[in-house]
């Protein structure tokens, strides 16, 4: 078993991009979605978001993945087995500093795109029966319609009034989400998370985004009660920006100290 260190982690990137990425899961779930369980498809999910920071790699525990995919954690375990058997995943066992086991690695392999999938059928499946049903002539006759231009319509587009936070992107933490929505539209909430990130990666933390979710909800509560005392001379945005900053750079430091023990533990280890 290899030690686990963020520059072994990084050796496993698995894509060059997180498009790519999205790529190879968007692909597995189009072919074996319909075997996966709903615990199966918050495992993955989760595995999917905390492959970011090193992309393809995950190297959150299970018991972590359980948490917040709001599963057992036999369920996550019995979940990573499955993708492991169908390709999708590879598990990478750890081993910690003193020797014990750590955390399992899993790393998203790349797979078939929809778009090579829908390509890749068998002369069967593109030989029309002889009594198709009723569904699929209705859908054949909707397409039909579609393409004679004296049926096209004007596409109605909902208005950014209309979008509640169920349209936000699964990218945005709903536990953030849950805490701003009393105060904030679903755009606004986007543009703060935006806001998050921006801060996030400038600290370069070890931590996981998810990770530090308390230390954020901490800075936005924190804004929101600034705004009400009437204390913010500037933009609700630019004065949380400066609150999480500051409370980001606690973690820092808290990071870099508990490197320089490790580097002292090391140096006088007997």
């Amino acid at each position: 078993m290899e030690k686990l260190t963020f520059e072994t982690i990084k050796t496993y990137q698995s894509f060059e991009s997180t498009e790519e990425m999205d790529k190879a899961v968007r692909g597995f779930l189009y072919k074996h979605k319909w075997e996966l369980s709903e615990g199966d498809l918050k495992v993955l999910q989760q595995i999917w978001r905390h492959s970011v920071k090193v992309i393809g790699v995950s190297f959150a525990k299970y018991e972590y993945i359980a948490e917040q995919a709001n599963v057992s954690r036999r369920t996550a375990m019995r979940a990573v087995k499955k993708f492991v058997e169908k390709g999708l995943i590879k598990k990478i066992p750890t081993a910690r500093m003193n020797g014990k086991q750590g955390v399992n690695i899993l790393i998203i392999q790349p797979f078939a795109s929809i778009d090579s999938l829908k390509t890749d059928v068998s002369p069967h499946a593109v030989t029309p029966a002889d009594t198709p049903n009723k569904t699929e002539k209705k859908q054949d006759s909707l397409c039909e319609k579609d393409l004679k231009p004296n049926n096209v319509k004007k596409e109605i587009e909902p208005t950014v009034e209309q979008l509640d936070t169920s349209f936000l992107p699964d990218t945005v933490n709903p536990l953030f989400v849950n805490a701003a929505k009393p105060f904030f539209s679903a755009m606004d909430i986007y543009h703060l998370w935006k806001r998050v990130i921006l801060v996030y990666n400038k600290m370069k933390l070890q931590k996981e985004l998810e990770d530090v979710i308390d230390q954020v909800i901490y800075a936005f509560k924190q804004t929101v009660f600034a705004k009400k005392l009437g204390s913010i001379k500037s933009s609700f945005a630019g004065y949380f920006y400066g609150v999480l900053y500051s409370v980001l750079v606690v973690e820092k430091r808290k990071e870099m100290k508990g490197k320089y023990y490790d580097f002292l533990d090391e140096q006088y280890e007997v």
